[in-house]
């Protein structure tokens, strides 16, 4: 596999998606992945995780790979700061929105699930419970409450998600296709619905526009659809092996599979090099 040439040598920041890219199968991060994220943050290089995941199924892997700035969980809804357990919410549901998508949801696929991401806390339908689909797709733990999700719409909503038995994210979408959401998926059965202004590009650009980086010296990594605004952002866009075709077709790179350490062999191709001189440009507005 031909190596990962970053322009001008090595980034400045690397966004890194977390299932299916830098986890393995086993949601694991292998040593040579945390070893290879070490010795970029050592070198300055900022290593941010930009997930779908919330911070409660999400901050352990931070911190096991050492890192404590802020990042960017619910597919861009939401930064948080390990540092101080704080969430700063960047876009909720508007709540009309969120309830037409449930009436729509239910009347295509009478046997969806739906699961509610709050400020406050998160909340499943027995249905979904029941399928055990809690801690393997929402994150461990208890939810706050059990019950219809329309009950828990009014505390906030920061994204829904929604499956049923024998249908695709993509068969689901199509249901509130007419209606002003966002809608991205990254486990092939799950869709997750959002305020429409909210991608993991849109978060990333934004964070960079803080701190004062140019697109040019990004690098982000990812697999599923979720991650295909952020792979276009960045100005170099990296696809694992195990990438949907939406996604390898958007990559500049497709570097080896979640499970053979894809990740960490480009990382690692960086780790002597030095940083792109594109950090110190002026930032772009794209």
């Amino acid at each position: 596999m031909a190596a990962a040439c970053f322009p001008g040598g090595a980034p400045r920041l690397v966004a890194l998606d977390l299932d299916g890219t830098l986890l393995t199968s086993d949601k694991r991060v292998s040593a040579r992945s945390r070893a290879a994220v070490g010795a970029l943050v050592a070198r300055g290089v900022t290593v941010m995780l930009c997930t779908g995941r919330p911070p409660r199924s999400s901050r352990a892997y931070a911190a096991e790979l050492g890192l404590t700035d802020p990042y960017i969980c619910f597919n861009g809804a939401a930064v948080y700061h390990p540092a101080t357990g704080a969430l700063a919410v960047r876009h909720h549901l508007e709540p009309g929105v969120a309830r037409e998508a449930l009436a729509r949801l239910r009347n295509a696929f009478p046997t969806v699930g739906v699961g509610l991401e709050s400020d406050h806390g998160w909340y499943l339908e027995p249905e979904v419970l029941a399928r055990r689909e809690a801690e393997a797709r929402l994150g461990p733990g208890a939810p706050t409450d059990v019950g219809p999700a329309e009950r828990f719409i009014d505390a906030g909503a920061i994204k829904l998600l929604a499956s049923a038995e024998g249908r695709s994210a993509a068969e689901l979408a199509e249901a509130v296709a007419a209606l002003p959401v966002g809608r991205t998926w990254s486990a092939g059965g799950l869709l997750e619905l959002l305020d429409p202004r909210v991608d993991k590009g849109a978060a990333l650009a934004e964070r960079c526009s803080v701190a004062g980086i140019d697109r040019r010296a990004v690098a982000a990594f990812g697999d599923q659809r979720n991650d295909v605004e952020m792979i276009r952002w960045a100005g170099f866009g990296v696809a694992v092996a195990n990438a949907s075709e939406e996604v390898r077709a958007a990559a500049d790179h497709v570097a080896g599979s979640n499970d053979d350490d894809g990740v960490a062999a480009v990382l690692e191709s960086w780790c002597g090099a030095p940083t792109t001189d594109a950090a110190h440009r002026p930032p772009t507005n794209g």
